[in-house]
Order: C-alpha cells, then sequence, then structure tokens
C-alpha cells in the first residue's frame, strides 16, 4: 500500500486536524537524508509506525532490518516500563524511599525515593566504577553506589546518570525475590515475544544503560505505550503510567547535569520517567519526548501524532543529533495531529 494511502487510511480510524499531506513525498525526503547521513556510520535502521502499523521501516549500509545492537541510555525506557508494571500491580510505589525496600540503605540517603531514582533527581552521583562491572551482583553494586556520597540533596537538583536506575533495579529484585532478568523477561520480554531484546549473561546488568535491541522490536514497546499502555493481546501499563512517563517530573528543580545542557535549543529539556519531554503542552505534560543514547540511538514518541519512531545507530549522538531532528521534523510535517479524546 502506498504510504500516502496508508496514512490517510489510518488517520480515518480517528479524528484528525486537516487532510494527509503528501506522505510519499516526505519519506522520499526521510530515505534521502538517512542514505546519506549514515554513510559515515556505516548505516542504521528506522523504523516508525503511527497507530501501532508501521509506516516506514528501512535497512541501511551494512544493517539488516534485524540488527540488535548497544542502545546505551536508551535502555533507560525498557527498564522504567518493568518497574511501572510493578508499581501498576503495586509490589512498588513510586514515592516508597529507597530505605523501605532496602533495609541496608544508608541513612544520609534515607529521603531517596523510587520517583527520584527515575527522574533523576535523587542527588547520586551520576556514575560508579561498578556499572560497568558484569562479574558483581547488582545486589553488590547497590550497596557500593549507597556508600558514595550524594552530588545534592535529594530532590533538589537532576543530575542524569545511571546509579538511580541502578538501584531501582535492585529494589525490584528484592521486593520480588526475582532476578531483574527474569523481571525483563516476564513483564517485557516475553509479552512482546522480544528475542533480541535484553542484557546478556550477567548478575549485574546495566538497568540504565546495557541493553541491546532491535529497531523493530524496541518499536513494539513504543507501539504498546502510544495505545495507553496496553491492547487487546497484550498489558505493558496502566494509563496513568504512561501519563506519568510523560509528566515533567523534575519538580522545576535546576538542571545541573542533563544529556542537552549543549544542544542549542534543548537546554531547559526536563525529564519524565524514561523519557525526556521534548515538547510540552505548557502544563509539564510531554507532547514528545525522546529516549537517546550516547551511539546515537533515538526513539521518539509523538502523542499528538501516535507516531513513535526508532533510529538504530552505532555512532555518537552528538552526529546523529542534527540528523533524527530533520527525520523526526519531517514526519510531523507528513502526519497531521489528531484531535483531542474527550
Amino acid at each position: 500500500m502506498p504510504l500516502l494511502l496508508l496514512v490517510a487510511v489510518l488517520l480515518l480510524g480517528g479524528a484528525a486536524q486537516g487532510a494527509a499531506p503528501p506522505a510519499d513525498a516526505a519519506f522520499g525526503e526521510v530515505d534521502a537524508l538517512l542514505t546519506a547521513g549514515l554513510l559515515k556510520d556505516g548505516g542504521g535502521v528506522l523504523r516508525v509506525a503511527l497507530s501501532g502499523q508501521v509506516l516506514f521501516e528501512r535497512a541501511y549500509g551494512g544493517y539488516r532490518l534485524d540488527d540488535a545492537i548497544p542502545i546505551a541510555s536508551g535502555t533507560q525506557l525498557l527498564s522504567v516500563v518493568v518497574l511501572l508494571h510493578l508499581v501498576d500491580d503495586q509490589t512498588l510505589s513510586l514515592d516508597a524511599k529507597v530505605a523501605s525496600v532496602l533495609r541496608d540503605w544508608p541513612a544520609d540517603k534515607a529521603a531517596i525515593t523510587l520517583r527520584m531514582l527515575l527522574a533523576h533527581t535523587s542527588g547520586l552521583p551520576p556514575s560508579a566504577p561498578c556499572l560497568d562491572d558484569r562479574n558483581i551482583t547488582l545486589a553488590a553494586c547497590v550497596q557500593q553506589i549507597g556508600g558514595t556520597p550524594l552530588r545534592s540533596d535529594p530532590g533538589t537538583a537532576v543530575i542524569y546518570g545511571g546509579t538511580g536506575l541502578q538501584v531501582a533495579g535492585r529494589m525490584a529484585e528484592v521486593a520480588t525475590g526475582k532476578s531483574w532478568t527474569n523481571l525483563f523477561r516476564e513483564h517485557l520480554a516475553a509479552p512482546l515475544g522480544l528475542r533480541a531484546t535484553g542484557f546478556g549473561r550477567t548478575a549485574n546488568p546495566r538497568i540504565a544503560g546495557g541493553a541491546q535491541s532491535t529497531a523493530d522490536e524496541y518499536g513494539k514497546v513504543l507501539d504498546v505505550l502510544l495505545q495507553g499502555g496496553q491492547t487487546p493481546t497484550v498489558r505493558l501499563l496502566t494509563r496513568p503510567s504512561v501519563d506519568a512517563m510523560f509528566q515533567d517530573q523534575s519538580g522545576g528543580v535546576p538542571l545541573v547535569q542533563s544529556p542537552y545542557a549543549l544542544v542549542p535549543g534543548r537546554e531547559a529539556t526536563r525529564p519524565g520517567l524514561g523519557l525526556w519531554l521534548d515538547r510540552t503542552d505548557g502544563q509539564g505534560r510531554g507532547l514528545e519526548a525522546v529516549c537517546q543514547g550516547a551511539f546515537g540511538f533515538t526513539a521518539w514518541m509523538d502523542r499528538e501524532r501516535r507516531l513513535g519512531g526508532v533510529l538504530l545507530v552505532r555512532s555518537d549522538l552528538r552526529r546523529i543529533a542534527p540528523l533524527e531532528q530533520q527525520v523526526r521534523a519531517r514526519f510531523r510535517k507528513a502526519v497531521p495531529p489528531f484531535l483531542p479524546e474527550h
């Protein structure tokens, strides 16, 4: 089916603002952009879906559609989905203090909550040596993190890094009595049939940055989130949990360390849960949000258009950022927003 016709058919399933623009031409521009832009990086894969239906899926250079590569901090969205599933079933609470689950958690960090860990406002340092040690346990890594000095008082600054999610992952292990690997499989990989997505064989998975995935498998996660967290066949999250992911969770505190601090026009980007909010409605609710990794991996969700995209590439985010911004702009132009639901 031609892309223009597919867009039109999908839009007829809901109410869209205006007629669909010439999507085929816009997607041709995207193809040309990626063919040229990914040349120095050996290629990549782009998958974009509208309301769960794939609009655009193409591999470039030496890549195949089913290639799985490290996604670095793109891992955070996947891990947050697993953690919020435990919140939905009341095993954990976003406002639970770490010490209520981890009994040996140090007293100087007693005020830290699960929400702070996921929103990068816990005050913990951004990194710790144990994050790269695959030969220890998650419990041992979190003990090391607990013994490091705070960078700020809990809840007073955004300090982006990987230690917070590492602690959150250990909270999940203790609360359930299951390993992170099993929790990831049970609450995400198995329901969606993800075979290539995971952390490999280690007792100390890097919860915020250690996964690999394919464009299609990661895209399936976005598809479900953009449908409110569940479909007729899969339940990942409740709609309130999905809404929480798209809500500014920083409390307006200073952005002391942000992945977008040096990116022109994005310096004020705020964290949701597992996402950073590129566009909001003025009340802190995300209209378009992104999860990116140091190697250039980019996943984005546009709630206005019910559009989710994955750019799978192994390069450098600073090089890829201008390209992914151009790609996203082409899709915003090609696919009109849906009218708000009442």
